[in-house]
């Protein structure tokens, strides 16, 4: 008869057996962890630019302040502000009525004074022909020949005369010196008005050329150096909303020179055929696009790690991470230009602080780089 064997008195080999046989009957395989899942960016060629942003001030392409050459009332003004005027039209008018009454003295002094003239010069010529026929003495004929000289220079300064006093009438007109708009009316009819000459300063009229806008902006020292005529910029009036408000212009003119106040340079972008919609003293933000390059490779900054033997990316290669030693160029707005190392299509993981050991697999969600 078998005895019952109790469980805490089995013998050594068989607990061991049985302890075996207990572990072998667990899992063979742990299970494996999964491949992560890294953001990488597609490597392209593309523009690259150093961006400048900077307050701008528009103005009117030319502003004549316009002045009276002569003291006078004022007996007509024609225009008012924000009329739209043409080269050569008369503004306003300065009466000089006694002016014109010596003109009129001096234009009858003229016609006088050539009438003599003329017939000075029918006198001469008959001397001229009795003294071919031995008619008249030498000096009979040299007295015909004075008198004709002496009547046409006295003809010529009546002439002078009359031109001097209507240049001095054509000054009673202000006129527009070209086709603008009318800034500024500082006087009204009826006001007396005196001679620039004479020491005041107030303009009669502004006009303001504004067939041409004329965008200025201040450039730094530290970007100064990277100005090129052409480059291009894009012009934000302040006080406009949206994207289509955005205007496109290239720099027209630089002042090759710093502000010794505040080491700014001059920039200036011409705008032409605005529509209407840009005003002289209106604000605006100017981005410009400085020591622009074209198809370059440029990577996100936060892909490259900089390593005591150069810079290097971690890149894809089969499904793999992989080190690749990169030479880089000018950097901006977070992406850097990349001179050697990498090709147009490959790929990199933009974080490199999330990159996995070399030679680990990943799943790649990539995108390309803006």
């Amino acid at each position: 008869m078998m005895k019952e064997i109790s469980r805490g008195h089995l013998p050594i080999g068989l607990a061991t057996v049985i302890l075996i046989g207990v572990g072998a009957c667990g899992p063979s395989n742990p299970p494996k962890a999964p491949t992560p899942a890294i953001a990488t960016t597609i490597v392209h060629r593309g523009d690259f630019a150093h961006h400048v942003d900077s307050d701008a001030t528009m103005e009117a392409w030319e502003t004549a302040d316009l002045y009276p050459k002569v003291s006078g009332y004022l007996s007509d003004v024609r225009v008012d502000i924000g009329d739209h005027v043409k080269a050569g039209q008369v503004l306003a008018i300065i009466s000089l009525p006694e002016t014109e009454k010596e003109l009129a003295e001096d234009q009858a002094q003229l016609a006088a004074k050539r009438a003599d003239a003329n017939l000075q010069q029918i006198t001469l010529k008959r001397q001229e022909q009795l003294y071919s026929g031995h008619g008249i003495t030498d000096q009979m004929m040299d007295e015909a020949r004075a008198k004709a000289s002496v009547a046409t220079a006295q003809a010529d300064l009546a002439a002078a005369t009359v031109q001097r006093i209507q240049t001095m009438l054509a000054y009673t007109k202000i006129v527009a010196p070209y086709d603008g708009i009318v800034a500024r009316r500082l006087v009204n009819q009826g006001n007396f008005v005196q001679a620039a000459t004479a020491g005041v300063t107030t303009p009669l009229f502004t006009v303001e050329n504004i067939s041409t806008i004329r965008v200025f902006a201040e450039v730094p020292e530290a970007d100064a150096a990277l100005l090129q005529v052409g480059d291009p910029v894009t012009i934000h009036p302040y006080g406009s909303t949206g994207k289509d408000k955005d205007i496109a212009g290239k720099i027209t003119r630089f002042a090759d020179r710093l502000d010794s106040a505040t080491r700014n340079m001059r920039t200036e972008i011409d705008l032409r055929d605005t529509g209407g919609h840009l005003y002289p003293g209106m604000y605006a933000l100017v981005s410009l696009k400085l020591n622009q390059r074209h198809n370059v490779l440029t990577v996100p900054n936060t892909a490259i790690v900089a390593g005591p033997s150069g810079s290097f990316v971690y890149a894809v290669e089969n499904g793999l991470v992989a080190q690749r030693p990169i030479t880089t160029g000018a950097t901006e707005e977070g992406s850097v230009e990349v001179l050697t190392g990498l090709a147009d299509g490959n790929e990199v993981i933009t974080d490199a602080k999330t990159a996995p050991p070399i030679g680990s697999p990943i799943k790649t969600t990539p995108s390309r780089d803006p």
